[in-house]
């Protein structure tokens, strides 16, 4: 990818020079291991998505992948969990279940080589098996594989049973108590989901303000209006709306920790610097580009390449925010890494006879 290549060959050589900030290499941020503590956390964060990226985790296939599969069947992709801290991948497959009704989850932890947990109103062990099986390293290729497979039957009646009070009347008694059970979870779920719905706006309207309070200036207005743009520009992709959510949040974050400890000069700085790279992920992810991409890759050449270069872009942004953050935290001189200058020419340079290859057969 040219992209790539320039992120490599440009990371030394990009920096800003002055008194307060100097263009050194920042050292590559490392990917952190997660812990999921809570399975209410992901069913509010995927909503009614069948296919979920969670937090950042991926798979290979995720649009094709939520266009295939069966209805009621919901495949939710983690980051990699930290044994120490996180729930077991059973337990949220089976809360999951619980709180959204779908007939079969299937949990797939992002590894080098993926794992499985399942939760199903059919054979939860087979599928599970099935899918290890296919022996893919990409969760997202082994669940494709069985899609057709993954539609529970109606459970058959074993033959010679016939009408049976007793047998009824507990069968009636189990069904109520796990139909209490289940709602309890249900409503436990969204009493959470609306504490904790209310405590991220809270959160949101907070830091929100705190980023009116430290942009100023043209550059600081350009910044603002582009994180919501990002935002609302994103939202409708599972691959990188939490990506960019994320990434935004951090941006914010690193604004106002420089208005608060930094000077005006690092203040403006950061301003100038921000505004040329999120002036480029506007025109990466607007809708005549990554959004008719996903929407119609038959008119571009190597759409999959393409969409892998805007998701790296997101996320060399995050862990540069991420990186700056740490700086003002230690008092350090601010250092900036990213470099979009190839993907904007990508975006650039998206002439007719690159789009419209199928056309001129």
């Amino acid at each position: 990818m040219r992209f790539l290549e320039t992120i490599r060959s440009a990371a030394a050589a990009t920096g800003i020079a002055a008194a307060c900030l100097v263009g050194v290499a920042a050292p590559a941020v490392a990917a952190p291991v997660h812990a999921v503590t809570d399975a209410n956390e992901i069913v509010e964060a995927c909503g009614t998505q069948s296919v979920c990226l969670f937090d950042g985790a991926t798979i290979s296939n995720a649009p094709e992948l939520a266009s295939a599969l069966p209805e009621g069947v919901r495949v939710i992709v983690i980051p990699e969990p930290n044994q120490a801290e996180s729930v077991q991948s059973s337990v949220i497959a089976t809360q999951v279940q619980a709180a959204t009704g779908a007939e079969t989850v299937i949990i797939i932890e992002d590894r080098a080589k993926d794992r499985f947990s399942v939760a199903s109103d059919g054979d939860a062990t087979a599928i599970t098996e099935a899918l290890y099986s296919q022996g893919e390293s990409d969760g997202g290729i082994a669940v494709a594989a069985i899609g057709e497979t993954l539609v529970p039957g109606s459970p058959a009646q074993a033959p010679g049973v016939g009408f049976d009070g007793t047998a009824v009347i507990f069968g009636a008694v189990a069904l109520i108590a796990v139909a209490g059970a289940t709602l309890g979870v249900i409503l436990f779920a969204r009493r959470r989901r609306n504490a904790r719905g209310h405590t991220s706006r809270v959160r949101s309207a907070r830091l929100e303000k705190e980023l009116t309070a430290a942009l100023n200036g043209e550059d600081g207005a350009y910044i603002q209006d582009s994180i919501e743009q990002l935002d609302r520009w994103s939202a409708p992709f599972p691959t990188i709306g939490p990506r960019v959510t994320g990434m935004t949040r951090h941006v914010s974050e690193l604004f106002v920790r420089v208005h608060k400890r930094g000077s005006d000069q690092q203040l403006r700085l950061l301003q100038s610097k921000y505004k040329d790279t999120l002036s480029k992920l506007r025109k990466a992810l607007n809708d005549d580009y990554y959004g008719d991409i996903v929407q119609n890759p038959q008119y571009w050449s190597n759409p999959e390449g393409r969409l892998a270069e805007v998701s790296l872009a997101i996320d060399s942004v995050d862990q540069q925010a991420v990186e700056n953050i740490r700086q003002v935290n230690e008092s350090r001189d601010l250092e900036f890494k990213v470099a979009l200058d190839s993907l904007i020419q990508t975006v650039n340079q998206a002439k007719l006879s690159d789009v419209y290859t199928d056309r001129e057969q």
